[in-house]
């Protein structure tokens, strides 16, 4: 009888334990949105078609990614809206880019390429961008180009991780490791930074991503081949000449190199611009506009190594507009 009793008194205690960690772990995921501590990065299933070598945005499709809406017209670029529609009379700018570009986390118009859109209303922008691409996958704007007979400037936004060529997004999620198969926690990783703003505070708190990223981009660029970006923008240079199109590079920074501007930290913009140079193709590097600025931090999405905030797209915009 007293076996039974502290049965039930230990179930009753594990229970009220049970509950109480349950409710503090609600109130500190209340309490790390409501002050913004940390951004959700999740990516809702039927926005982006991976069937392919070559992924890319589902024409027509909208949902949530990295904790906005987001809409996609019937050429698979980034729109305001659902019933979004371009002016026919309008010349064009189109935009080639990844997620940094593409904008995730933030409205559309509140982007630096929606800010122009709204802005400069008699030129329409095309904003190809796509979420993990590189340059395996910006050869495939080529053709998109020579579709569009309007189109009176390209500007390619450079984020230092393009040279990476992986072939598809899929490859993020399907790496293995010795000892045990990584599916498992990769799921349960991209169910948690879709769902729990405390988790990715958490992350953000304790591995600092920002820097673990840059240090693999680094390496990179220091101890490999880029030739292949080379080769891109000669393709695309050609392509703009063919077709009397202006042709404008801007490089963008990663989160990490504008803590200190290090000379080290800036090799990869370094090499880049060479490139650019020896090409004699148009270029802006913003970086140091970004070190300069007076909490650069403050210029990217949270615990992320290159995605801009808000404040970041509306200064990337600020020094764009007086280049369109």
């Amino acid at each position: 009888m007293v076996g039974g009793q502290q049965n039930k008194k230990m179930k009753k205690i594990l229970i009220f334990n049970i509950v109480f960690i349950f409710v503090i772990i609600i109130f500190l995921e209340f309490i790390v949105k409501y002050f913004e501590l940390s951004n959700l990065k999740g990516i809702e299933k039927g926005l982006i078609n991976t069937d392919n070598q070559i992924h890319k945005m589902i024409p027509g499709a909208s949902g949530i990614l990295y904790d906005k809406k987001v809409f996609i017209d019937e050429n698979g670029f980034r729109v305001p809206s659902k019933f979004f529609s371009y002016s026919k009379e309008n010349n064009s700018i189109f935009i080639i880019g990844d997620s940094t570009t593409f904008g995730n986390g933030v409205k559309e118009e509140n982007t630096f390429v929606g800010q122009l859109r709204t802005n400069f209303e008699n030129l329409n922008f095309l904003n190809s961008s796509v979420p993990g691409y590189n340059l395996r996958h910006y050869k495939h704007n080529f053709k998109i180009i020579n579709d569009f007979d309007n189109i009176i400037k390209i500007i390619y936004f450079i984020t230092l991780n393009d040279v990476y060529e992986k072939k598809s997004v899929k490859e993020f999620n399907n790496k293995k490791k010795f000892f045990f198969n990584i599916d498992l926690v990769n799921n349960l990783n991209i169910f948690f930074r879709n769902k729990s703003y405390l988790f990715t505070y958490f992350v953000g708190i304790t591995t600092d991503p920002s820097k673990r990223y840059f240090q693999n981009v680094l390496n990179f660029y220091k101890n490999k081949d880029i030739s292949k970006l080379d080769n891109y923008l000669r393709m695309l240079k050609t392509l703009s000449l063919k077709k009397n199109i202006d042709l404008e590079i801007i490089i963008l920074p990663y989160e990490y190199q504008t803590r200190k501007c290090t000379n080290d930290d800036l090799i990869p913009q370094k090499k880049i611009k060479n490139i650019l140079q020896n090409l004699a193709i148009d270029f802006l590097d913003y970086t140091d506009y970004f070190c300069n600025f007076n909490k650069p931090k403050t210029l990217f999405y949270k615990f992320d190594p290159m995605h801009l905030s808000r404040e970041g797209h509306s200064l990337v915009y600020n020094l764009l507009k007086g280049k369109i």
